[in-house]
């Protein structure tokens, strides 16, 4: 009986390190045209990307561009900022490409070009 509740507590553990994982993959995978459901696009700049990403439904496919410009990967979202985004709020999301340009959460957001 003891044996039993190890092995069902160990799958739980596996289960949920898992998710974590397709999480984390989700928000590296290549960018594709998002599926929404036609809302408009929120105003997610200057925000965590954890939160931001929450904002999109974490169903959307999304595209992330270095704000400096190094072509850095984001591993951990959560050490991480949205300085700004493509499509701009407010613009229906059906089938569009959405782009976060993202900082390091401790670095500012370059000043916009003209």
């Amino acid at each position: 009986m003891n044996h039993t509740h190890h092995t069902s507590t160990t799958r739980t553990v596996l289960a949920t390190a898992t998710a974590a994982t397709a999480l984390a993959v989700s928000l590296l995978g290549p960018a594709a045209p998002a599926r929404a459901d036609g809302r408009p696009m929120p105003d997610v700049t200057g925000k965590n990307l954890v939160a931001a990403y929450g904002e999109l439904n974490y169903n959307t496919t999304v595209r992330f561009r270095d704000g400096r410009g190094a072509g850095r990967l984001v591993l951990w979202p959560a050490s991480w900022k949205v300085c700004g985004q493509d499509p701009a709020p407010g613009t229906p999301m059906d089938d569009r490409k959405i782009t976060l340009t993202v900082v390091k959460a401790t670095e500012e957001c370059a000043a916009p070009t003209a």
